[in-house]
């Protein structure tokens, strides 16, 4: 049995590729959700069984399940209903051991690269705080267990510690353990976040990644009202937030792979499982609980909405879109500049730059674009385009995720994808905010150094 499981609503430095989000289309998710998924083998057996986690080996094949994610009873502090339960009425050292065995057969039971996700805290008793967290991973390592990571779960409500001279609890930890060392599966791309960015990032690009920062170690989510929720159909002592529980099964699975949760109780990472296409396995000693999750299952299946929920949504998608703008200008500024330095500050440099559609072929850039420097002095172009593409393979340039075309002209044909559509004009210091707008016949004309059709005025986080 289980403490918690609830269903509530709840950086930028990387130049590496994003990985492909192998989610199914929404409309695909819903008709897999309608063949119920069950299982294909004996190793993988659908839906809940009510009994203990301590025999679930007798019910899962070796290397049956993808990743489990559960939160164990607590120790000692809370009776679920059920005899001979896990925690309560146990010493210290038997509740560590029953832990310890149930996590060695969940070990069995994974897949090569799959992972175990354990929420759990520390508890008081007799003004000692006992650090179960880490008592806990010392069992596991035991049974094989590689932990890699610590998530410290914010979550602003819980059970309090009342004794005098504590302070208020406010997190839980999550515990990231991997079967093995070479293989760990996680999709980190899925989950980035474009909020709360510094004031200067509109002039540094470079340093963000266009889906948003990395995950981060601390994760906010507020714990659900104690006791009721989801319209009534669950009541628990400590309710887990179903997007937390759904951020990390989307970390972790793809559609179709098999979600665990040894101690169930009313069915969050079960239900979660359901509602993103996932195969589920729950173990739960309390009928009462299997009860309720059956209920608020079917109540929220009968919500599509929660099936089509997209991470991120449009501000995500014009972030990403923005930011890789902003690379591709800084870039022709930052070329423009090298280029003075190179032939003398006397002389005049043009930048002509424009994204291209055609597909990246190198390892770690993020797009493809053309640079035209345009240089009226042919012993200067000469000298320019000599140089031009070492400058390139160079920090800063090289950092860029920028697979460039770099060409030095004079020639008014090689311009002429630019004569379509509007051009905005860009100044030697500032590429995130456009100068003016011309219109090609003007170019000669005009003294501005990037000529352009990306248009771009944007100071400030909020102001896209």
């Amino acid at each position: 049995m289980k403490h918690s499981k609830a269903n509530s609503p709840s950086a930028y430095t990387s130049l590496e590729p994003t990985l492909v989000d192998a989610e199914l289309p929404a409309r695909k998710l819903l008709r897999a959700r309608g063949r119920r998924l069950t299982a294909p083998s004996r190793g993988e057996p659908s839906g809940v069984h009510q009994g203990d986690a301590r025999k679930l080996a007798k019910i899962l094949a070796p290397e049956s399940v993808d990743v489990t994610i559960t939160s164990p009873p607590y120790f000692d502090l809370k009776d679920y209903g059920a005899p001979n339960q896990i925690g309560f009425g146990q010493d210290y050292s038997t509740y560590l051991s029953d832990l310890g065995g149930v996590f060695e057969d969940v070990f069995r039971a994974t897949k090569k690269d799959g992972s175990l996700w354990i929420i759990i805290d520390t508890f008081r008793r007799d003004q000692e705080v006992f650090a179960l967290p880490f008592d806990l991973v010392a069992k596991l390592k035991e049974a094989g267990w590689i932990l890699r990571d610590v998530i410290i779960w914010k979550k602003d409500r819980t059970l309090p510690w009342t004794h005098k001279g504590t302070t208020k609890r406010i997190f839980e930890y999550i515990l990231v353990l991997a079967k093995t060392r070479q293989h760990f599966r996680y999709f980190p791309d899925r989950h980035r976040d474009n909020s709360e960015l510094k004031e200067w990032w509109v002039r540094y690009p470079e340093r963000y990644n266009p889906q948003g920062k990395a995950l981060e170690e601390v994760w906010n989510f507020n714990i659900p009202k104690q006791g009721s929720w989801g319209n009534k159909h669950i009541r628990h002592f400590c309710p887990l937030p179903s997007e937390m529980v759904s951020r990390i099964i989307r970390l972790t699975t793809v559609p179709g792979d098999v979600v665990l949760d040894p101690f169930s109780g009313t069915g969050t990472v079960l239900t979660q499982a359901d509602l993103l296409g996932r195969r589920y396995i729950g173990f739960e000693l309390n009928n009462r609980y299997i009860k309720m999750f059956q209920r608020h299952l079917e109540h929220q299946r009968a919500n599509q909405s929660r099936t089509t929920q997209v991470v991120g949504g449009k501000r995500a998608k014009q972030f990403e879109s923005l930011i890789v703008d902003l690379r591709v200008l800084k870039y022709g500024r930052l070329l423009h500049r090298a280029s003075l330095r190179l032939l003398g500050r006397k002389h005049q440099v043009r930048v002509f730059v424009r994204k291209l559609k055609t597909k990246v072929t190198q390892k770690h850039k993020l797009v493809t674009a053309e640079y035209i420097l345009h240089v009226e002095v042919a012993g200067l172009r000469r000298r320019l385009a000599k140089h031009l593409n070492d400058i390139a393979k160079i920090p800063p340039l090289s950092k860029f995720g920028i697979e460039a075309t770099l060409k030095v002209v004079n020639v008014e044909r090689a311009l002429s994808p630019y004569k379509r559509g509007p051009l905005y004009v860009y100044s030697s210091t500032n590429s995130h905010r456009f100068s003016g707008k011309i219109k090609f016949k003007q170019v000669q004309a005009a003294e501005f150094p990037i000529v352009t059709p990306i248009k771009i005025k944007v100071e400030s986080p909020d102001g896209y």
